[in-house]
């Protein structure tokens, strides 16, 4: 029996917006952490994408 890594990141939910903690398998199913379901009744999340900052670089 294999077993899907899971990957922690932030997501939000389709349907209002509202942002949790997720984890996502490597099939790709994405699940809150601590709650079955979003507080407007959605079970759908997406993961929040975002680019590495370098904390060095200079800011215009």
């Amino acid at each position: 029996m294999a077993f899907d890594s899971k990957t922690r990141a932030a997501g939000t939910c389709t349907q209002c917006g509202s942002v949790f903690a997720v984890r996502q398998s490597d099939g790709g199913a994405i699940e809150p952490i601590g709650v079955r379901r979003c507080s407007c009744g959605g079970s759908s999340f997406d993961v929040l994408e975002s680019e590495p900052t370098d904390p060095c670089a200079a800011s215009d």
